[in-house]
């Protein structure tokens, strides 16, 4: 039965006594990397010429080794953007230090190998299965022959998965790095063989990959309900919730399109390069699939509950969110005021689904008050930029930081400023029965945009600013209270009101 160890003793494990021990090799695909090199291909042949990848189906038809050579034909990878695992290299580089032989073995792409083993700079050689006229091929069975052939006084290997099992059955001593359940279980009946780490689980990194906590912004489609001039009946809650389902479907959707097209920025951003997609933790195959599978049931919902409208303006959505990460969001100043606006939708879309007017006063404040807070996300990623250099896939530079807080601090404080106004306006004597009590949200308000910004200031909020406020404290405080002031206003005591007058 295989032992397991963890990447702090892998080092100790694999290291030899001097130059002339067993040359150490390592699996390419999936090992070194985390990913698969066919599902790289296919995410930059999407990512780089989405028409040509309505293809692919077509080539699956004729065999994995007729798709492979499809796309390396179309693709080129670019080592520095793939992602490594990263225990595993260190490992490496000591065992190489102290005089042990390295080797890369690859059954697949043995162009991309030798750039990754030049890029690391951990590798002596690369050891790649080749038939007689020099192609390689893709069976594990023939890199096995190859390295027998090449080391034909026994090596240690590090693999993966199933298919690297033949390789460990002859090899002196086997390691298997990020082994899903079956693999280790295949691997019990090998001696010699010792698991290093098992593979994380795909259903958490799926749940990850939908967001989940993102969710919590589609309650602005709820708002028009809550702040209807009747008290709103269960039905309208119903459809509102409905709408706030076929949004989070959607909105999950554009993130795992988001993730398939940002892959390289993501993976040399400090934060995103944990993303499931980027890391590795969920295979880029699953993608496409899942994004269908998301867009289709968000649509099947809202056709089958919601007004033909809402299916209008939720098309409108997925549509401002897919020209978003293909184009808009590299844009200066547009994408800030397209996150804005997709925001402020989401509140007419629930308008539409519980047949509630939204007012001009609300889409106004929330115009202002989002567009500071995408001012914001913008400025915490400048300001984790160490020169003067521009955000990948962004249209701003690090030099922009003092207007990009401007900005955004203005558009803030102009949000409380049309709060102001609102609760001063004939308007506001409709909906609650003493607006004067709303003036107590201003304060809050106040608080939390300022807070917002001085901790991106300090580099205190490495994250959107939407996400970081659904998990601090203080920022679910501000909101119970503005809450609390809000219904106060509306379902004032007599008391209150003389106290008041």
């Amino acid at each position: 039965m295989p032992l397991e160890l963890s990447f702090n003793q892998l080092d100790e494990a694999v290291r030899e006594a001097g130059p002339s021990a067993r040359p150490l090799c390592v699996a390419f695909d999936g090992t070194v990397i985390t990913t698969r090199v066919l599902s790289e291909r296919m995410a930059l042949l999407f990512r780089r010429r989405p028409w040509a990848a309505l293809a692919l189906p077509v080539w699956m038809l004729g065999g994995r080794d007729r798709l492979r050579a499809r796309l390396a034909a179309m693709t080129k990878l670019d080592a520095t953007s793939l992602p490594y695992r990263a225990p595993l290299i260190n490992a490496l580089k000591l065992s190489r230090a102290s005089g042990r032989r390295v080797v890369l073995a690859t059954a697949t792409d043995l162009e991309t190998a030798e750039e990754v083993a030049e890029y690391l700079g951990v590798f002596d050689e690369v050891c790649a299965a080749t038939s007689t006229a020099g192609r390689p091929k893709v069976k594990a069975r023939n890199l096995r022959e190859a390295l027998q052939s090449a080391y034909p006084d026994g090596f240690d290997f590090i693999g993966q998965s199933h298919v690297d099992l033949p390789i460990l059955e002859v090899a002196e001593r086997g390691f298997i790095v990020g082994a899903s359940p079956s693999t280790a279980q295949a691997a019990k009946r090998l001696q010699r063989v010792t698991v290093v780490s098992r593979r994380p689980s795909i259903l958490l990194a799926l749940v990850k990959e939908l967001r989940p906590h993102q969710w919590a912004k589609n309650a602005l489609v709820l708002l028009p309900c809550l702040l209807a001039n009747n008290v709103a009946v269960f039905s309208m809650f119903a459809r509102g919730a409905v709408a706030a389902a076929t949004f989070s479907l959607c909105a999950s959707a554009g993130y795992v399109f988001n993730d398939l097209l940002d892959l390289e920025a993501d993976r040399i951003h400090p934060s995103k390069a944990k993303r499931p997609f980027a890391s590795g933790a969920l295979p880029i195959i699953f993608g496409f699939p899942l994004f269908i599978a998301l867009l289709a049931m968000s649509f099947l919902l809202a056709t089958a509950f919601l007004p033909v409208a809402f299916s209008a303006m939720l098309l409108a959505y997925f549509v401002g969110t897919v020209s978003y990460s293909l184009y808009l969001k590299r844009l200066l100043m547009l994408d800030v005021l397209v996150l804005a606006a997709l925001y402020t939708h989401r509140i007419v879309s629930g308008g539409i689904a519980t047949a509630v007017p939204v007012s001009a006063w609300l889409l106004g404040f929330s115009m202002f008050f989002f567009t500071s807070l995408a001012f914001a996300k913008r400025f915490v990623e400048l300001h984790a930029l160490d020169s003067n250099e521009k955000v990948k896939n962004r249209g701003y530079f690090r030099v922009d930081l003092p207007m990009v807080t401007a900005m955004g601090t203005a558009s803030g404080y102009i949000a409380a400023l049309v709060f102001m106004l609102y609760v001063e306006s004939s308007a506001v004597r409709v909906q609650y029965r003493e607006p004067a009590v709303l003036w107590l949200v201003l304060p809050a308000l106040l608080y939390w945009l300022g807070r917002i910004w001085l901790l991106a200031g300090r580099g205190q909020m490495q994250e959107d600013p939407v996400k970081f406020a659904l998990r601090d404290r203080q920022s679910l405080v501000c909101v119970a209270i503005v809450a609390l002031i809000a219904a106060l206003a509306r379902f004032t005591p007599d008391w209150l009101i003389g106290a008041l007058h």
